[in-house]
């Protein structure tokens, strides 16, 4: 352990690091894997634990069965759409402004989806 170190991003956000660093990288044979720091410095790591808790609790709750059914429907019914209107459609922003305009546009995106789909379920049965 070297010192804590504040960071503040962008959005005025503090944050503390526990900065860690090695006593001497300049003969260890792992060097060129380990770190990109230049010949005399040593290997040093920023560790945020408030963010290292929140991975854990995360990835704890993605493990459970229950949260893995939620989203692997999601990866069926929603994600195939939107990857639809990205790629196909080149739907990749919206052209307007606003909560209600975005909901209109988003409205009339999905709308287009769903007539496809229609035209070609309705081509297959005739």
């Amino acid at each position: 352990f070297r010192y804590k170190s504040h960071r503040t991003d962008r959005y005025g956000f503090t944050r503390l690091f526990n900065v860690y660093e090695c006593e001497d990288c300049s003969g260890c044979p792992f060097r060129l894997q380990c770190t990109k720091a230049k010949e005399g410095k040593n290997r040093r790591i920023h560790y945020n634990e408030k963010w290292e808790q929140q991975k854990k609790s995360i990835q704890q709750l993605l493990s459970e069965e229950k949260t893995g059914k939620v989203y692997g429907k999601r990866k069926i019914d929603v994600e195939p759409v939107f990857g639809y209107l990205k790629a196909n459609l080149r739907f990749t922003r919206m052209s307007v402004r606003g909560k209600e305009n975005v909901k209109n546009e988003l409205g009339f995106a999905f709308m287009a989806v769903n007539v496809r789909k229609y035209i070609a379920s309705s081509v297959k049965c005739a």
